[in-house]
């Protein structure tokens, strides 16, 4: 008997259209998932008190409101969410202010689809069971 289990819903937050489109493919590739995407930092907030998101995925580089307040808004909004912060930034301070701030987990994102896939799919692993994300 198959497990049908609902769509993980995610909200996916990149300025860059390229890499919203990128990301999003990788995860439906990955995982049964319902993805509402923001462009910055201010319409994440606004989606993240609405669409009710299981994992959220947020860039740190962004106009308006950067990721990093973004964070500390969006983790006060959803305590217990992972949030996942994206980033092609290697500067040690920005990675521990995001730890400090509540960040679940870092990927890099100024990488190839096959190892961007593997880095979304070994983070999937660790917040949710199996059967969950199944592909």
């Amino acid at each position: 008997m198959l497990n049908h289990h609902p769509p993980l819903r995610v909200l996916l937050v990149d300025d860059e259209t390229y890499m919203r489109a990128f990301v999003g493919r990788v995860m439906s590739m990955s995982i049964n998932c319902a993805l509402t995407e923001a462009r910055d930092g201010e319409e994440a907030i606004a989606k993240c008190a609405v669409c009710d998101p299981e994992l959220i995925l947020l860039d740190i580089n962004m106009p308006r409101v950067d990721g990093v307040q973004a964070l500390r808004e969006m983790r006060a909004l959803r305590p217990d969410t992972p949030i996942v912060m994206l980033t092609s930034i290697s500067e040690e301070a920005v990675v521990e202010e995001c730890a400090a701030k509540g960040a679940s987990y870092f990927i890099r994102k100024d990488v190839g689809a096959d190892i961007l896939k593997a880095e979304l799919q070994d983070m999937l692993k660790l917040f949710f069971p199996a059967e969950k994300i199944a592909s």
